[in-house]
C-alpha cells in the first residue's frame, strides 16, 4: 500500500513538471514572436541597459550618470551584467534573454498559485492560459526591465506563503525569508511582505492552526533567514550605504 500510495504521488508530480514546462514553452514561443514582430524597446528598458553599461564601464552601480544617484536595487542589472561576462553577449541581448527568461515563468506562477489556492487543476489552467497572452505581460517581458525578476519572486513567496498558511512548517518560513530578499534585491517595494508575512503568522495563530510558541519561532526563523540571505547578495551583488537611506525612507511612508 505505501508503495502504491508513493507511485500515484510521483505521478501527480510529474504531471504537474510536464504541465509547468509546456505552459513555460508556450510563454516563451508567443514573447519570441512579439519580439521578432515589435523589437522597440521602450525608454525604460534602455535606462536598464545604459544603467548596466555604466556599471560596466565604471566599476560602481551608482554612478552618477544622470545627473543624480538613484538608489535603486541592482540585483537585475547584475544578473544582466553577469550574462553578458558569462555568455559574452551585448548587453541588449543579455538584457532581453533574462527578461524573457522570467517573463515567460509569470504563467507558470499564475498556475501555480491558483491551483494552491482553488485545488481546481481547470481554473488554474484558465488563469495560465490568459497570462501566456496578455498584452501587458508579453509586452513586458521582452523588455530588460526589473519589473520581470520582481513578479516572478514575489509569486513565488505567495505561493510558499498559501502553503505555510495551509500547513505550517519551518522549513516553508525560512524559504519566505530567502524569496523575500531575492524580492528586496529587484525592486525596495517588496519589504511590504516583511509586515505581511508575520500578520499572516498571526493569522495561524489567531485561528488556533499554530501555538504562540510556534508563531515566535516561526517569526524568528523568517527574519533571520531573510537577514543572512540579505548580507550574501550584498556579498554577490554588492551595497551602497544610500540603500539605507531607501529603504528607511519605505518604512517611514509606511509607518
Amino acid at each position: 500500500m505505501p508503495d502504491i500510495c508513493l507511485t500515484k504521488t510521483h505521478r501527480k508530480y510529474r504531471t504537474l513538471l510536464c504541465i509547468c514546462i509546456l505552459i513555460y514553452l508556450a510563454a516563451m514561443l508567443v514573447r519570441m514572436i512579439k519580439i521578432a514582430l515589435d523589437p522597440t524597446l521602450t525608454r525604460d528598458g534602455s535606462v536598464y541597459l545604459i544603467w548596466v553599461e555604466n556599471w560596466i564601464a565604471t566599476g560602481n552601480f551608482y554612478y552618477d550618470f544622470f545627473g543624480r544617484v538613484d538608489p535603486s536595487m541592482p540585483l537585475s542589472p547584475w544578473m544582466i551584467k553577469e550574462l553578458m561576462q558569462l555568455g559574452g553577449f551585448n548587453v541588449e541581448i543579455a538584457g532581453r534573454s533574462l527578461s524573457m527568461f522570467f517573463g515567460s515563468l509569470f504563467p507558470v506562477i499564475g498556475f501555480l498559485f491558483t491551483l494552491r489556492l482553488c485545488r481546481n487543476i481547470r481554473v488554474a489552467l484558465i488563469a495560465a492560459f490568459l497570462l501566456v497572452f496578455l498584452p501587458e505581460l508579453v509586452e513586458l517581458s521582452g523588455q530588460p526591465m526589473r519589473e520581470n525578476c520582481y513578479i516572478v519572486f514575489c509569486g513565488m513567496l505567495m505561493i510558499v506563503l498559501v502553503e505555510a498558511f495551509r500547513k505550517s512548517t519551518v522549513f516553508k518560513w525560512a524559504l519566505c525569508g530567502v524569496i523575500l530578499a531575492l524580492s528586496v534585491y529587484c525592486r525596495y517595494e517588496a519589504m511590504e511582505f516583511a509586515v505581511i508575512v508575520p500578520l499572516f503568522l498571526a493569522a495561524l495563530w489567531a485561528f488556533k492552526k499554530i501555538k504562540f510558541k510556534e508563531m515566535f519561532l516561526n517569526a524568528a526563523v523568517f527574519f533571520l533567514v531573510s537577514g543572512l540571505s540579505f548580507v550574501l547578495l550584498a556579498a554577490c551583488v554588492g551595497f551602497d550605504s544610500r540603500l539605507i537611506e531607501r529603504l528607511s525612507f519605505f518604512f517611514n511612508r509606511i509607518f
